[in-house]
C-alpha cells in the first residue's frame, strides 16, 4: 500500500502533555555520543529535547506541511539532518535509538520494517491494543512477530487527551529491544518463529523444515531435510495450512502452529 500522497493516511495526533513528552524521551535513555532517528516528528516539540540530549538526530517525515517546524529545528541545533519521506519506503539508518509515535493504522508494516534495521532501543507509543497484545505474548501473528525479534516492555498507557487532537482509542508507550538470534538457543518456539518471519514468501513447510534446521545448528548439531520433514509429519498440522505462504497465514493457524510447536 502507498501512503506518501495520502493525506488521510497521516492521522497525526500530536503528543502534547509535557510529562509525558519528558518520560517519552527519558525512556530512550539517551547519551550525548548517541545517533537517534525520530520518525514522524511533527511540530518537533520532542525532536527538540532529543537534540538537546544526544549526538545526532534524524528526523524521518512525510508530511511537506510541516517543514516550517523542521527548518526551525534545524536553524537551532546544528546536529540535526532530515529525510522527507514514508517511513515504511525510505532507508532507515543505523543508529542507537529509534523514537517514534505513528499513525496505528501502520503498526503492522512499521514493524516489519524494524526487523530490518540497525539500532539498540525502540519507544514507540503505539495503540494500547496492540501494546497489551504484544506483552501479554498474544498468539495472533503480529504479536509473535514482535515477540521473535524483540524484548518488549510496555512504559505506561495514555490517555487520549494528551494528544491533539484526541485519538478516539487508548494509547501506550513500549520499549522494544532487539534480540540477538544465537541469544535464542533455549528459546525454540521463538527461534522458530523468528527464522519463519524472515522468509513469509514462502510456503509454511518450506519455511518450518529449514527453521528446524537452522535450530539444530545452533546446537552444533545437523539435521537433514528428511528428519525436518519427519519432524512436521509428527506435529500433524494441516496439509492446507502447510501448503499456505506465511503471509497468507491466519491468526488461528499462527497459534495452532504456536501450540503444535515441540
Amino acid at each position: 500500500m502507498e501512503f506518501e500522497n495520502d493525506t488521510n493516511y497521516l492521522d497525526q495526533h500530536f503528543l502534547v502533555d509535557r510529562s509525558i513528552i519528558n518520560l517519552f524521551v527519558d525512556s530512550a535513555e539517551l547519551k550525548p555520543t548517541d545517533n537517534v532517528v525520530e520518525i514522524g516528528p511533527g511540530k518537533c516539540e520532542i525532536s527538540d529535547i532529543i537534540a538537546k540530549r544526544s549526538g545526532h538526530l534524524t528526523c524521518i517525515e512525510i508530511d511537506r506541511n510541516l517543514e516550517h517546524f523542521i527548518n526551525v529545528l534545524k536553524d537551532k541545533h546544528d546536529n540535526v539532518d532530515v529525510i522527507y519521506g514514508n517511513a515504511l519506503n525510505v532507508y532507515i539508518p543505523p543508529c542507537d535509538k529509534i523514537i517514534s509515535a505513528l499513525p496505528y493504522s501502520i503498526t503492522e508494516p512499521f514493524i516489519e520494517k524494524l526487523l530490518r534495521c540497525e539500532f539498540d532501543m525502540c519507544i514507540l507509543i503505539v495503540g494500547k491494543k496492540f501494546a497489551d497484545a504484544v506483552v501479554n505474548k498474544s498468539l495472533t501473528k503480529l504479536a509473535l512477530l514482535t515477540n521473535s525479534f524483540f524484548d518488549v516492555s510496555k512504559i505506561m498507557d495514555i490517555t487520549p487527551d494528551a494528544f491533539d487532537p484526541a485519538p478516539r482509542v487508548m494509547s501506550s508507550m513500549i520499549r522494544l529491544v532487539p534480540v540477538q538470534r544465537e541469544n535464542l538457543k533455549y528459546s525454540f518456539k521463538r527461534f522458530i518463529f523468528r527464522e519463519m518471519f524472515f522468509h513469509r514468501e514462502r510456503k509454511l513447510k518450506n519455511n518450518l523444515m529449514e527453521a528446524l534446521i537452522e535450530f539444530a545448528k545452533l546446537h552444533d548439531k545437523k539435521l537433514t531435510k528428511k528428519e525436518s520433514k519427519s519432524i512436521i509429519e509428527e506435529y500433524q498440522i494441516p496439509k492446507e495450512t502447510l501448503n499456505k505462504l506465511m503471509e497468507n497465514l491466519t491468526n488461528e493457524e499462527y497459534e495452532l502452529i504456536y501450540n503444535t510447536l515441540k
